[in-house]
Order: structure tokens, then sequence, then C-alpha cells
């Protein structure tokens, strides 16, 4: 049986996934993929959202700017 994780450590995975998540979206997000049209004028700019959406969470997280996968 393996031995119970603290707190912490459960954090640190959490986290971890959900970045890996975010990570994903960021690499393989296409704005076909949305419910709705989004304008071609717009699409660089919801990148730019996106990222610094992305970074905003991974500074909280600990990490210095989201990736992409």
């Amino acid at each position: 049986m393996s031995e119970k994780l603290s707190r912490t450590k459960l954090k640190e995975i959490a986290q971890d996934a959900l970045m890996q998540g975010i990570g994903n979206q960021l690499g393989y997000w296409k704005p076909e993929d949305y419910d709705e049209p989004i304008p071609e004028n717009q699409r660089d700019e919801l990148r730019e959202v996106m990222q610094r959406e992305a970074d905003r969470v991974a500074r909280l997280f600990g990490y210095e700017k989201a990736w992409s996968n």
C-alpha cells in the first residue's frame, strides 16, 4: 500500500494537472472549437488574452509562466 500523501503534495499534483490542461488548451485549441464564431481579425487578440490569463494562473501556482503543449 502506498504511503499517504501530504496535503502539500496533493496540491502540487493538482496544480501540475491543471497546468497540463491549460498547456493543452494553449497548444491545441482553435477558434473553430468555440461555440460562437470568432471574427478573424480578433483571433490574435484572443490568443494574447488566453496566454495572459494562463500566465496569471501559472503565477498563482508558483510557475513563471504557462506553457503550451
